[in-house]
C-alpha cells in the first residue's frame, strides 16, 4: 500500500473517530436528558397522587354532608305536604334552620390548571392521563359553580328562614309560612341541587380512582 493511501486511511479512520466522538456525547447527554425528564415526571405523579388523595377526601366529605342534608329536605317536603295537623312543625321547623347549611368542596385551581400555567404539559407524555386531568379540572369547575349557585340562594332564603322561627330560643314563629308551597318550593329547590352535586361527587370520585390508579402504574415501570 502507498504511502499516500496509508495517509487517507489513517485521516479517514481519525475523522470516524472524531464522528463517533460526537455522536457519543450527543446520546449520552439526550439519555442523561431523558432520565432529567422522566425523574421530573415521576416526582410529579407523587406529588398529584398526594393531591388528589386529599381531593378524594374532601369530596368524600362533602358528599356524605350533602346526602345527609339531602335526607333532610326531602323529609321537609313530605312533612309540608302530608301534615295537615301540624305535628311535626317543630322537626319542619328544625330542618329549615339546616337550610343555611351546604356541601362546599371549593377547590382552588387544578392539576391541570398548574401544569398548563407552568407550561409543563408536555412532560407527561401519556394522553389517557392527560386527557384524565383535564376531565377532572372540568369537573372541579362544575362542582364548584353548582355550590357557587347554592351559596347565592343563601342570601334569599335566610332572611325568610329568620322571620320565621326564632332560633334561641327555638320557636317556629310563622306556620303558615313555613307549611306554605313556597317553603316547599324552596325545600324542592335544595333537593334538586343536592341531587346533582351527589351524582357530581360520585363521579369525581370515580375519576379520581381510575387518574390515580393510572398514575401508580407509570410509577412502577
Amino acid at each position: 500500500m502507498s504511502n499516500l493511501k496509508k495517509e487517507w486511511y489513517r485521516y479517514l479512520i481519525e475523522i470516524l473517530v472524531v464522528i463517533l466522538g460526537i455522536m457519543g456525547a450527543f446520546t449520552l447527554e439526550s439519555w442523561r436528558e431523558l432520565r432529567k425528564e422522566h425523574s421530573v415526571r415521576q416526582e410529579l405523579y407523587r406529588d398529584f397522587i398526594q393531591e388528589l388523595a386529599t381531593d378524594m377526601e374532601d369530596i368524600q366529605g362533602n358528599a356524605e354532608f350533602n346526602k345527609r342534608y339531602l335526607k333532610s329536605y326531602e323529609r321537609a317536603s313530605e312533612i309540608i305536604l302530608n301534615d295537615s295537623k301540624r305535628k311535626l312543625m317543630d322537626s319542619l321547623g328544625i330542618i329549615s334552620m339546616g337550610l343555611m347549611e351546604f356541601s362546599d368542596f371549593k377547590k382552588n385551581g387544578s392539576a391541570y390548571e398548574m401544569l398548563s400555567s407552568n407550561g409543563k404539559l408536555n412532560l407527561i407524555n401519556n394522553t389517557t392521563i392527560l386527557n384524565q386531568l383535564q376531565e377532572i379540572a372540568i369537573k372541579y369547575n362544575y362542582i364548584n359553580r353548582i355550590e357557587s349557585n347554592q351559596e347565592t340562594l343563601l342570601f334569599d332564603v335566610v332572611p325568610q328562614v329568620a322571620k320565621m322561627i326564632s332560633f334561641k330560643p327555638f320557636k317556629v314563629m310563622q306556620p303558615e309560612v313555613i307549611y306554605g308551597y313556597e317553603m316547599n318550593n324552596i325545600f324542592q329547590i335544595y333537593i334538586k341541587l343536592g341531587q346533582e352535586k351527589d351524582g357530581l361527587y360520585k363521579e369525581a370520585i370515580a375519576m379520581l380512582r381510575d387518574l390515580m390508579s393510572a398514575m401508580e402504574n407509570e410509577l412502577t415501570d
